[in-house]
């Protein structure tokens, strides 16, 4: 293979360990066989209190001597103090950091050379975040000697590179990282939600709405989501192509209530658009959010919760709490014992503290208060 064939396939294996970490191995082997050094790390530094390396990959390097490394002898090390210090210089290296002399001095080189020849040191590193960094460090033994200006300038190539897959790597790590986060905090509601495209298919479904499709009791998820009476299936698939047609429209999407065999009650269903502002390249473009509550399964909200944060009174407060549970303006009167009549004046005293003037406007806003509960459950 020629020289530029080596380059060539260090730069690949760059970005593939920038796609999967279980790479860096082979690819600081690479680093280390075009650069003539004798060992290699891959590193992220968070140096913002007191300098730690959270992740820490090396190569032809004793396992007990970085063990003690990381959990000791890394905040003594002057290059990592360095590299707190000057968080912006891509490139680092020996001379940048200590002179051969107070190499000799220096307590943590004496601790270093009883474990490892390893006296010399470049870097190229990148900072995503404050106080964050990573990058790659490359060693080379006394034998070899220090890096001189020539492999520093060979490297700058390299570094482009680096930079680019480190960059890459945060990127898509940091977007793996808010995935979990989301679906984790999805998958605590206890409310069945589902993201769906255009045309109704569902393109997530959180474990409560799993959970729902396993019941079989009227609602059931494949490609889209079907419910057991025709009727409320035409009125769904309606408030899907509502919420799709149009984010702006202040009526997009709608609540409804679904039917079921077992003759529980009903299903308490709010469709609500979904910002389309996707990447050409995304994955799920999902058009409308569903959120399916069970009244037989849940409890009624906390009604001083609902009292607190919309200001409602004891009274309003039950009728909002049987709403947000999936009851009808009836039903709920007939619960609290009160005449219809009555139930609406109710009502009509929420929409103003609520500054709402549709019941599926407030039913939104109050399983939103309602999804905040349980969030900290």
């Amino acid at each position: 293979m020629s020289a530029d064939e080596d380059v060539l396939a260090v730069i690949d294996a760059l970005y593939e360990a920038a796609m999967d970490e279980a790479q860096w191995p082979n690819t600081l082997q690479r680093l280390t066989d075009l650069t003539g050094s004798q060992a290699a790390t891959f590193w992220v530094l968070d140096g913002s209190d007191q300098p730690r390396l959270p992740l820490f990959t090396a190569i032809n390097f004793d396992p007990g001597f970085i063990a003690e490394y990381l959990d000791h002898m890394a905040p003594a090390d002057p290059t990592v103090q360095y590299l707190v210090r000057h968080p912006h210089a891509s490139i680092v290296h020996d001379g940048l950091v200590i002179s051969e002399r107070d190499k000799d001095r220096h307590a943590y080189y004496d601790w270093h050379h009883r474990f490892t020849d390893a006296r010399f040191r470049m870097i190229g590193r990148i900072t995503p975040a404050p106080s964050v960094q990573a990058g790659v460090a490359l060693h080379r033994g006394r034998t070899v000697g220090r890096y001189e200006p020539a492999d520093i300038e060979r490297f700058v190539l390299l570094q482009r590179h680096l930079e680019r897959a480190l960059a890459m790597g945060f990127r898509l790590g940091t977007l793996g990282t808010l995935q979990q986060c989301t679906n984790e905090l999805l998958d605590r509601n206890t409310a069945a939600i589902l993201l769906v495209s255009e045309h109704g298919r569902v393109v997530y479904a959180n474990r409560r709405a799993a959970a729902l499709h396993e019941q079989r009791d009227g609602l059931a998820l494949v490609d889209g989501i079907t419910l057991g009476n025709r009727d409320d299936q035409e009125k769904l698939q309606s408030l899907i192509a509502r919420a799709a047609s149009d984010i702006t429209k202040h009526d997009a999407g709608g609540a409804m209530q679904a039917g079921r065999p077992s003759g529980k009650r009903p299903y308490a269903i709010l469709v609500s658009p979904v910002s389309r502002r996707y990447s050409a390249f995304a994955a799920l473009a999902p058009a409308a959010c569903i959120m399916i509550t069970d009244p037989e399964e849940r409890s009624a909200p906390s009604l001083d919760r609902l009292q607190a944060v919309l200001g409602l009174t004891g009274a309003e407060a039950r009728l909002a709490a049987l709403l947000a549970a999936g009851d009808d303006l009836r039903g709920a009167a007939r619960e609290l014992g009160i005449t219809y009549g009555t139930a609406r004046t109710r009502l009509a005293a929420i929409f103003q503290k609520t500054d709402t003037n549709r019941q599926a406007d407030l039913v939104r806003l109050l399983l939103g208060v309602v999804a905040q509960e349980w969030g900290r459950v």
